[in-house]
C-alpha cells in the first residue's frame, strides 16, 4: 500500500513538473513573438539600457541640452527639489503613467507656470528616453496635473504696492515699481538699464534680460528673452516716469546702466529672492505672495480700466489667448463700479410692489 501511495505522488510530482515546463515553454514562446513583435515594430528595448536610472539619465540629458544658462540652473534647481529625491533611483524601464500622477500629486506645487514647466521637462526628459531607446514609451505623454481648488494668483492693491515699495530696501524698491506699474517679469526688472526707458515719449523697451546664478556663480550677462512675444515696448504713466526719475537721482545706475542694483553690482537670483521676502514681511503682505503677483497687479489694473485684452497681452509680452483665465480677477474698485452700474440701470426700488405683495 505504502509503495502504491509513493508510486501516486511519484507520478504526481512528474505531471507537475511536466506541467510547469509546458507552462514555461509557451511563456517563452510568447516571449519571444512579442521580442520580435517589437523587433519589426522598432519598439524594442534592450532590458539592460531600461535599467538605467531616472538620474543617470536626467544627467546625461541635461548636459547635452542647448539651453540658456538660467535655463539650466532653473532646471536644474526643479529636478533636484522636486523629481530626483523621489524618483531618481527608479529604472526607467519600469517606470509607468501611474508613478507619474503618483509623483505629481506629491508635489505641493499649484499649476502655474513653474508646476506646468515642470512636468514638461519630465515629459520631454523621459520622450528622449524613448528616442535613445531606453525605453518604449514615454510614461509622462497625457498626465494631467491634479486640479487645486481656488485663486492661485490674487493682484496687490494699490495701497499694498505703495506700502512694498516704502518699506523694501531702498535697491528693490525700483524692482517693485517695475512689476507693478511696467509689468515686468523678474529677469526683465533686474536686466533694464537706462537707455531702455524713454523719459520723453514715455515709455520703455524691453528686448532682453539679465542672466546670473542663483547666488552669483554664473557669468552675470545680457541674454535673449525667452518668447518672440516678450520683445515689446511698455507705456509709462506720469507718476511712473517720475517715480522712476526720483529713484534714478537718489541712488544712480550701475554697472552697464542697470536700474535695479547694489551698490553698483547686479542683483543675483537668490539675492533678489530675499529682498522679495524681506519687503513682503515688512509691508505685512501675504506671506506665499510672489514676486510675479506685481505684474499680475498690473495686467489686472489694465483690464480693469478697460485696456483690450490684445493691448494687454502686448504690453505683458504675453499672447492674447493667456490673459482671459490668468489675469482676470476683480481689482478693489471693480466693486464700486459694479455698484454703479447696476445702479444706472434700476434707478428706483419698486418697494411699494414689494410691500402689496
Amino acid at each position: 500500500m505504502l509503495a502504491t501511495q509513493v508510486g501516486r505522488l511519484g507520478d504526481m510530482f512528474g505531471r507537475v513538473r511536466m506541467y510547469e515546463a509546458v507552462a514555461r515553454k509557451a511563456d517563452a514562446e510568447r516571449h519571444l513573438v512579442q521580442v520580435q513583435h517589437d523587433l519589426l515594430t522598432g519598439a524594442y528595448v534592450d532590458p539592460a539600457r531600461s535599467r538605467t536610472t531616472v538620474t543617470d539619465f536626467y544627467r546625461t540629458w541635461s548636459a547635452r541640452q542647448p539651453w540658456h544658462p538660467s535655463t539650466r540652473e532653473s532646471v536644474r534647481t526643479r529636478f533636484d527639489n522636486h523629481v530626483l529625491p523621489v524618483l531618481g533611483a527608479r529604472p526607467l524601464g519600469p517606470l509607468r503613467r501611474g508613478d507619474v500622477e503618483a509623483w505629481l500629486a506629491g508635489r505641493r506645487l499649484a499649476p502655474s507656470t513653474a508646476g506646468v514647466a515642470l512636468q514638461q521637462q519630465l515629459s520631454s526628459m523621459l520622450g528622449a528616453a524613448v528616442a535613445d531607446g531606453l525605453i518604449a514609451r514615454n510614461p509622462a505623454r497625457g498626465v494631467r496635473r491634479p486640479k487645486v481648488n481656488g485663486a492661485l494668483v490674487v493682484p496687490f492693491t494699490p495701497e499694498e504696492i505703495d506700502r512694498l515699495i516704502e518699506t523694501a530696501a531702498p535697491s528693490f524698491a525700483v524692482a517693485l515699481v517695475l512689476g507693478a506699474r511696467c509689468g515686468l517679469r523678474h529677469g526683465e526688472a533686474v536686466g533694464l538699464t537706462v537707455d531702455r526707458v524713454d523719459f520723453l515719449r514715455r515709455e520703455l523697451t524691453v528686448d532682453r534680460q539679465l542672466v546670473t546664478g542663483r547666488s552669483g556663480g554664473l557669468p552675470t550677462s545680457f541674454g535673449p528673452l525667452e518668447t518672440a512675444n516678450s520683445y515689446r515696448t511698455v507705456p509709462l504713466a506720469d507718476s511712473t516716469v517720475t517715480v522712476l526719475a526720483a529713484l534714478l537721482e537718489a541712488r544712480g545706475t550701475g554697472v552697464d546702466g542697470l536700474l535695479l542694483h547694489e551698490a553698483g553690482r547686479a542683483v543675483h537670483a537668490a539675492r533678489f529672492g530675499y529682498l522679495w521676502r524681506q519687503a513682503r514681511r515688512r509691508a505685512e503682505v501675504s506671506p506665499t505672495a510672489r514676486f510675479h503677483d506685481t505684474r499680475h497687479t498690473f495686467a489686472s489694473v489694465l483690464l480693469s480700466e478697460g485696456v483690450s485684452v490684445a493691448a494687454t497681452a502686448d504690453y505683458l509680452g504675453d499672447t492674447p489667448g493667456v490673459v482671459p483665465g490668468t489675469y482676470t480677477h476683480p481689482m478693489p474698485a471693480d466693486h464700486d463700479r459694479a455698484r454703479a452700474a447696476v445702479e444706472a440701470a434700476f434707478r428706483t426700488a419698486p418697494l411699494n410692489a414689494l410691500r402689496t405683495g
